[in-house]
């Protein structure tokens, strides 16, 4: 499993690097060009290189990000959480029980039940675990719903934070996620509990089909925002 996970992130590190330099070069995109330094580029890498910065890349280098890695196939999700000046690619790192964990090539990681956010690794004050509503009841749009999260205190004792949270339809809405346009329905969850609150919002482009979401890690942070590039 590790060695399939680095190739895999080794791809997405060449797909970044390309799209920068075709950037500075001012390759057309459309031509195709950036197939033969991808190769080249891929070659080189070895584990563990930095990925640059994707807030750095122009609109030029976004689309022929885009275009290597939908070439790759490879199922995607850009995750940017501004609590941490974040943003970075992830791959599938596993499955267990429903739950699919998601790594960054540090990595970082994302859980996720059908799209709902369970846990966190690598982001600080991670979200060990969490229970809350279904894909499904949140599509509906409609509802009050009851969230249980969990974390560990400075003593690495467990903490638990329970929240009720009214789930409402907020209307159609385009996207933009990596150069490429969405028609979305967006979804709200407005939760309150424990002297705070916080609202988690739910971008959907085909019935229960997930395609952005900004989710709750931990209180008094930003929420992390995910969307899926490649299916």
């Amino acid at each position: 499993m590790g060695a399939v996970l680095e190739m895999m992130i080794l791809r997405i590190a060449a797909a970044v690097v390309v799209s920068a330099l075709l950037a500075g070069c001012g390759n057309d995109v459309a031509s195709g060009d950036f197939k033969r330094p991808f190769q080249a580029i891929f070659a080189r890498l070895r584990p563990g290189p930095a990925v640059p910065t994707l807030a750095t890349l122009n609109q030029s280098a976004t689309i022929t990000l885009r275009q290597a890695l939908q070439d790759d196939g490879q199922p995607i999700y850009l995750v940017a959480y501004d609590s941490l000046k974040y943003k970075n690619l992830m791959a599938p790192y596993g499955e267990n029980g429903g739950v699919q964990t998601w790594a960054s090539q540090e990595y970082e990681t994302i859980s996720l039940r059908d799209g709902v956010l369970v846990a966190t690794r690598g982001f600080g004050g991670d979200l060990m675990s969490s229970q809350g509503p279904t894909i499904a009841q949140i599509a509906a749009a409609q509802g009050t719903t009851v969230r249980h999260y969990y974390y560990l205190d400075g003593a690495d004792q467990p903490r638990r934070f329970d929240y009720t949270c009214v789930l409402a339809a907020a209307g159609g809405e385009s996207i933009v996620i990596l150069a490429k346009t969405h028609a979305t329905r967006k979804v709200t969850e407005t939760c309150t509990g424990n002297g705070a609150g916080f609202v988690n919002e739910y971008w959907f482009d085909n019935g229960p089909n997930l395609r952005q979401s900004r989710q709750l890690i931990a209180p008094e942070t930003t929420t992390l925002l995910m969307q899926r590039v490649i299916d």
